[in-house]
């Protein structure tokens, strides 16, 4: 399995500096603002800087300039820092990213980038090398085909990594749908789809129908079609007292058939780590509580690494999710913390005694005084 087993953030965003070791399956709980997407998007930064079309400079420009990336808790030197570990079979690989930008300068510059294997160093640049061509270090070497052959699995595994946090209006709206942009939250998800050769497609809309007609009500049948214009749609039959079935296009589907669509598809997948954003939105807690067993079932179909942000209980109820793979962001005024509740005496004990670790876990990240929101008055 290839995996991603370390992640150490200086400077990104919520977190000043944290070091989190990271199981195949990893599941992040927190307040809201803690930072759990943030987790995720550094993840979605390394698949940005290699997909086409992206870059360094580019990935830091979608997320607002270098001001929105680095932490506002940080000090000096004021370096944003990557520095991830991943398991790919019997190697270790490691990846290390500094950067930074000041005021007059136009683009991002790196200010060290190496990459190891098994503990052999493969590339180890920095700004003070590059300096007579300042230019150069715009630009990672892992980002370009001509300087990352030796180190070429490690783009290719952030060139899979995929993050999926489906927003049902946007797939029901056909004006937002978009074409050969990848989009996260479902503008590309019927295209997808219909580019699936229609062999896979088939078979896995049938496991899709099987686990549609277990959780949805009065579900039936599911099926795919290209309408006249050529826009791809997905059509489900529901039962009602009529003799024929009622046929529906997604623009009438539920909410929570949508996002249990789109997990159910991103779980088909067969490409590198998974980003699932709150996937419980939407779903009633008898299928969420079923999530981390769907999950454990890719994994051992896909061997594919899936990390999960979450505020669910009904997720965490699961007997099999161990203190191991789970996560808390504790939020100070210096930033976001990160610890695994396997090194939280207190939910240990609690689950060793029996509690899921939704139980002693969440009460340790709710909100302080949250309990005073009751009284808030409108007027």
């Amino acid at each position: 399995m290839k995996h991603f087993s370390k992640l150490r953030l200086q400077n990104w965003r919520n977190f000043r500096d944290v070091d989190i070791r990271l199981r195949p399956r990893a599941f992040f709980i927190g307040p809201n603002a803690s930072g759990k997407s943030n987790i995720l998007d550094a993840f979605r930064f390394l698949h940005d800087i290699v997909s086409v079309g992206g870059g360094l400079a580019e990935a830091v420009r979608r997320r607002g300039g270098i001001s929105k990336v680095r932490c506002l808790h940080g000090r000096i030197p004021s370096n944003v820092e990557i520095d991830v570990e991943i398991t790919m079979d019997s190697s270790k690989w490691q990846y290390f990213l500094s950067f930074n930008q000041n005021k007059s300068e136009e683009r991002p510059r790196i200010v060290r980038e190496a990459v190891a294997r098994n503990g052999a160093t493969l590339l180890d640049r920095s700004a003070e090398q590059e300096k007579n061509d300042p230019l150069t270090l715009t630009q990672t070497h892992l980002e370009q085909i001509g300087t990352n052959r030796d180190f070429r699995e490690v783009y290719n595994f952030f060139l899979e990594i995929r993050y999926s946090h489906i927003v049902p209006q946007i797939i029901r709206d056909s004006r937002r749908n978009v074409d050969d942009v990848e989009d996260p939250f479902g503008g590309d998800f019927l295209r997808r789809i219909h580019e699936t050769p229609k062999k896979q497609r088939d078979a896995r809309l049938r496991r899709m129908k099987d686990a549609l007609a277990i959780a949805v009500p009065q579900f039936e049948d599911l099926s795919f079609e290209v309408d006249e214009g050529g826009k791809p749609h997905l059509a489900a039959a529901y039962r009602h007292w009529r003799k024929s079935p009622s046929k529906q296009r997604e623009e009438s589907f539920s909410d929570g058939t949508l996002r249990l669509l789109g997990l159910l598809w991103a779980l088909g997948e067969k490409a590198g780590p998974l980003l699932l954003e709150e996937p419980e939105l939407s779903l009633h807690d008898a299928v969420v509580a079923q999530i981390p067993s769907m999950l454990a079932t890719m994994q051992r179909l896909s061997g594919r690494q899936v990390i999960v942000t979450t505020h669910s209980e009904a997720l965490l109820s699961d007997a099999g999710v161990g203190t191991g793979e789970v996560h808390l962001l504790l939020s100070t005024v210096n930033g976001t913390e990160v610890r695994t509740a396997a090194d939280i005496d207190i939910v240990k004990h609690l689950y060793e005694a029996g509690l899921s670790i939704g139980e002693a876990a969440l009460p340790l990240v709710k909100p302080e005084r949250v309990e005073q929101l009751s009284l808030f008055s409108p007027l």
